[in-house]
This record gives structure tokens, sequence and C-alpha cells, in this order.
């Protein structure tokens, strides 16, 4: 009885892309070959009706060989229509939906659009 070959690569690209989904969702910095994840800071801004400082919430941005593939800005993740890894894709829609995020699916351009301009600030109203 001929056995199968083992396949390492495949169980370790699993956990790879599980423990990559896993750091965007929590906002945390990963580099692992070709996938890695940024948090982009943005300075803290004035509330102009109180003077009060105001953080602005980071924004993760997960790159696959220098292309973005998803962005996270508080609670909503933006995702490629057409993701350079596929199957990431999916596992980081399903994960980020099974976390209560929302979900938008958008062409590579509007991803670089979202963090190239940082985030505005909530203010304590909601507008």
């Amino acid at each position: 009885m001929a056995q199968l070959p083992r396949r390492p690569y495949l169980r370790e690209a699993v956990i790879g892309e599980r423990r990559a989904v896993q750091a965007f969702l929590e906002g945390e910095e990963l580099s692992h070959g070709a996938v890695e994840i940024e948090l982009r800071e943005s300075p803290a801004t004035t509330d102009p009706r109180s003077g009060r400082p105001l953080a602005v919430p980071s924004v993760a941005v997960l790159w696959i060989a220098e292309r973005p593939m998803a962005v996270r800005l508080r609670t909503v993740v933006a995702i490629s229509r057409f993701p350079p890894e596929p199957r990431l894709g999916t596992l980081l829609e399903g994960e980020s939906l099974a976390a209560g995020y929302a979900v938008e699916r958008m062409p590579e351009a509007g991803l670089w659009r979202l963090f190239s301009h940082p985030p505005r600030p909530r203010l304590a109203n909601g507008t």
C-alpha cells in the first residue's frame, strides 16, 4: 500500500494564515513571508467644540507581497474583491464576520485610498 506524501507546507501555510488573520483583527504587527500586517498610527486631533484631545484609531493594513489585501478601521474590514491570496481572503472574511466586524468588498484602488488618508475621529455625539 502506497503512502501519501506528507505535506507539512500545507499545514504550516494554514497555521500562518490563521495567525495573520488573528494579528490583523487584534491590531498587532506581523511579518511572515509575503504576509505583513502594518499598523498606521494617526496623530491625535482636537475636538473643535471643547478643545479636548481626541485619539484617532490606528489603521491595520494586511499586505501580500506589496499589495494591500485588507484594511481594518474601527469595526469595519475592507477586503479586496480580487485578493492576491483568495483562500486567505475567504478566511479573513469569515473570521471578521464571526468577530462582529462589518465586511466590505472593494477594488484594490479603494484600499489604497482608505489608508492613504488618516481616519477622522468620532465625536461624542456620533457626528
